[in-house]
């Protein structure tokens, strides 16, 4: 099923993965990659958006709730990992994994 996706839709989970494995590693204090991190949300944001419109998954609007909240999350907080993996879900559900 992955071979068959939207190709938006495709950019779109590569960008989410991207963001939380440097998530991840900034939360594990493997570098500091501050505004370049910031760049990547925006960038996950407006791919997530544009695979809503061109792929037409409905699941994507998990994953988009989930990026309208995360500037309310505090990067230490439980909250925070939990709306990455509630995001992921939503893409997941998507690709029909």
């Amino acid at each position: 099923m992955l071979g068959l996706m939207h190709p938006a839709l495709a950019v779109a989970l590569g960008l989410y993965l991207l963001n939380l494995a440097v998530g991840l590693a900034a939360q594990l204090r493997l570098g500091r990659f501050g505004v370049w991190h910031h760049v990547l949300y925006f960038a996950v944001s407006v791919s997530a958006l544009a695979a809503l419109v061109l792929a037409r998954e409905g699941w994507l609007l998990l994953s988009l709730a989930c990026l309208a909240y995360f500037p309310r999350a505090r990067p230490g907080s439980w909250l925070h990992p939990a709306l990455g993996i509630a995001g992921l879900m939503g893409y997941l559900l998507a690709v029909g994994v």
